[in-house]
């Protein structure tokens, strides 16, 4: 039997990048829903960077956000207006996220 070769963090930040670099040719030719679908499951991808680059220490906030984009986004193929308050929320957390460390510097 063979072993799984472990991820590392430079594997995972290649991973990444082909998905990036596939999903904006994608957006060139897909339904215009494709391109933000394709973002935020970028940014659900990014969340679990610190899984694969031990110098990112794990963030409490970004996982709450992770699992609710996770739980919510494939709401694109059939609820648009909850795809869109789930982004508007998103955005919202993240804003309010940033003010709190801002202030906290």
């Amino acid at each position: 039997m063979s072993q799984a070769k472990r991820i590392t963090g430079d594997d995972y930040l290649l991973e990444l990048v082909a998905f990036l670099a596939t999903s904006a040719r994608g957006c060139i030719d897909e339904p215009p829903l494709y391109g933000p679908f394709r973002l935020i499951d970028a940014l659900s991808r990014l969340i679990d960077l610190p899984k694969y680059a031990t110098c990112l220490k794990d963030d409490d906030f970004l996982r709450k956000i992770k699992n609710e984009i996770d739980e919510r986004k494939l709401s694109v193929m059939t609820d648009t207006d909850e795809f869109q308050n789930m982004l508007d929320s998103v955005v919202r957390q993240v804003t309010k996220q940033l003010r709190a460390r801002g202030e906290g510097a």
